[in-house]
């Protein structure tokens, strides 16, 4: 066999970052479960039995992989070709040291119980054809899972090698071929060469003599088999797959469609409720929450609806851990998203099933590459925005059902209205009509507090004080030693101390901004820089929160954020023991409640996730300066 590269003849060159594989780069365990999972549920052989999906971890011997000596050659030319691009030419030269090993880790998916991958290299109607030789394109229709021929890279984005091998049996034979997604490079002959080869015969084409093929590679039974070479396996591999696997497939799995055995661990119907049990306690899992609305609804609610036709929506209420998200699931078994921003009175999780064909050709069209939403401005804008109203309707209306309707009656509770603001269009006797009782009196006839005199302060002028606002005339001073004046008037009032006051009526501090020359650092010794910014508890037994924040007006820029705790009438510095950025880099955290630096941008929103030293409910305030 040999490695075939293309040559580029005249076409424009193909850098490192592949639209396909990056799609699915960073939590490339979840979504290659998700990918692979769903590929061969939709290749399904026998309905009456489930699908059985297989992820082994193989370490093979190099001697017995095929065109390993002229692979290694061609990483070594992609480096060179790309010699001034630090990063690709790093990535490339650490892919010759590993593929020069005598023994290379992979990735081997499964399934069994499906059709195999029909089809020849020229079969432009068969899967074959659409998984090996066509880029963004898929044979699937109607009511199957993938449907953009996007999801077949996310094994690239597996192997450090960027090298995938398929090996597939069906009914008319067998078919091996490897395939290598790397960048332009010079050929042997001086030539540019395509990013992507093939590993095969003399062209490149796929072998069908079961002889011919690597015994490490044969099938021997009906399916498909995907190595991913080199793969990236953590300590932690099978338990995180096995997170994939239960977070997005436990309706699959529960229906009996599905089986899947990862490592020495199998997962079916009969370990699902215990297994669900057991990753409860891990970091944003909650698919045993949907899996007991499922099992166990509060209500359960049956619809024939306009255009996604029958529809199930399981509804589970009163747990204070309940996340108020509906797990969104048609025909597949696999959870396609999970729904939120949806107001209740009472904690809920519910799952949403649409499982009918015409419910789920409509659905799965919808989705995006990645399948991991319904959007109803895909494929074109507005396109589906009807559907997406009529199950959101739906499902709003079902929550609405959960609380009952308060048929307790009216009661009076006396003096009452001594608490109440008065009302200009009510009598005020009628509160207390016949209680010839003072007003200057409690209930048991003893006198009220006497009243403390103050002055009146202006509302809108309050809300622009700081909350640990001194008395007038007074100097004032943060925690951090900082100024943080109060007024805007022109005060004369110099800063003597370091990081001293802005002076009671404005001085030379603005805000909390402190001018003078003996600040001592601090995001409060820095200019202010107006930010928006929305807070979320993620979740509350942990201290877990999101921040959404971006910059006001254009541009970007370096800041120090600084998150407050805020109270009624003051507020706190928050004691937070960590924070992440969404994609899972660390921010760091310079002082009590202050994070950074991190670049800020106006045109993006950027989500900053907290940990809390004390797992309380609080309200937050976030402030920015210059880092």
């Amino acid at each position: 066999m040999n490695w075939v590269f293309p040559k580029n003849d005249g076409g424009r060159d193909s850098g490192f970052h592949d639209a396909g594989v990056e799609t699915f780069k960073g939590n490339f365990d979840r979504y290659l479960a998700r990918e692979l999972i769903q590929n061969s549920l939709d290749a399904r052989l026998d309905h009456g039995k489930p699908v059985h999906v297989k992820f082994e971890l193989l370490a093979l011997d190099r001697a017995k992989i095929p065109g390993m000596d002229y692979l290694q050659e061609t990483f070594g030319r992609c480096a060179d070709y790309w010699r001034d691009h630090e990063k690709v030419h790093a990535f490339f030269t650490r892919a010759a040291e590993l593929a020069a090993q005598p023994r290379l880790s992979a990735l081997k998916a499964g399934d069994f119980n499906t059709t195999g991958v029909p089809g020849t290299d020229g079969d432009r109607m068969q899967n074959w054809y659409h998984l090996i030789r066509c880029a963004g394109s898929s044979s699937k229709w109607g009511g199957e899972g993938g449907s953009f021929g996007i999801g077949k890279n996310a094994p690239f984005a597996a192997s450090r090698l960027r090298t995938v091998f398929y090996s597939t049996l069906t009914a008319d034979g067998c078919a091996f071929q490897g395939v290598s997604t790397l960048v332009s490079h010079k050929l042997p002959d001086g030539a540019t060469a395509q990013p992507t080869g093939f590993l095969g015969g003399d062209r490149g084409d796929s072998i069908r003599i079961s002889g011919h093929i690597p015994p490490e590679f044969r099938r021997t039974e009906r399916g498909l088999d995907i190595v991913a070479l080199e793969y990236p396996a953590a300590g932690t591999w099978k338990n995180d797959l096995i997170h994939s696997v239960l977070d997005n497939f436990w309706p699959a799995i529960d229906i009996g469609d599905l089986v899947v055995t990862v490592g020495d661990q199998t997962i079916d119907r009969s370990n699902l409720a215990r297994l669900l049990a057991e990753f409860s306690g891990q970091e944003d899992f909650t698919a045993h929450l949907f899996y007991q609305a499922y099992k166990t609804p509060t209500q359960r609610f049956d619809e024939h609806l306009p255009t996604v036709k029958e529809c199930t929506l399981f509804l589970r209420a009163g747990d204070m851990e309940l996340p108020k998200r509906v797990a969104m699931v048609r025909k597949t078994g696999m959870v396609i998203y999970q729904q939120g921003y949806l107001r209740s009175l009472l904690p809920f999780c519910g799952v949403f099933l649409c499982r009918n064909d015409e419910g789920n050709r409509v659905l799965r069209e919808m989705e995006p590459p990645r399948h991991d939403g319904w959007d109803a401005d895909h494929p074109e804008r507005n396109a589906n925005k009807k559907v997406k109203v009529e199950y959101m309707g739906f499902i709003r209306e079902c929550i609405r059902k959960l609380v009952s309707v308060d048929d307790s009656k009216v009661i009076s509770i006396p003096d009452l209205n001594r608490f109440l603001p008065d009302d200009d269009e009510t009598d005020e006797e009628s509160f207390d009509a016949g209680d010839s009782q003072s007003k200057t009196e409690t209930p048991d006839r003893s006198p009220l507090p006497e009243v403390i005199p103050g002055r009146k302060i202006d509302p809108r002028r309050q809300r622009m004080q700081p909350d640990n606002s001194t008395a007038e005339g007074q100097e004032e001073e943060t925690e951090t030693g900082e100024g943080e004046g109060t007024g805007g008037g022109p005060g004369t009032k110099e800063n003597e101390s370091d990081g001293g006051t802005g002076g009671g009526g404005g001085g030379v501090g603005d805000g909390n901004a402190d001018k003078g020359e003996g600040g001592k650092g601090g995001a409060h010794s820095k200019p202010a820089v107006p930010v928006r910014y929305r807070t979320f508890a993620k979740d509350i037994g942990r201290g877990a929160y999101s921040v959404l924040v971006g910059l006001e007006g254009i541009g970007s820029k370096s800041v120090n954020l600084v998150v407050s705790t805020v109270g009624d009438d003051q507020k706190a510095p928050a004691d937070i023991t960590a924070a992440k950025m969404d994609d899972g880099a660390d921010l760091p955290v310079a002082g009590l409640g202050m994070i950074g630096p991190i670049e800020l941008s106006a045109e993006t929103v950027h989500r900053i996730e907290l940990t809390l030293a004390e797992p309380v409910r609080v309200a937050m305030e976030v402030s920015a300066h210059e880092a």
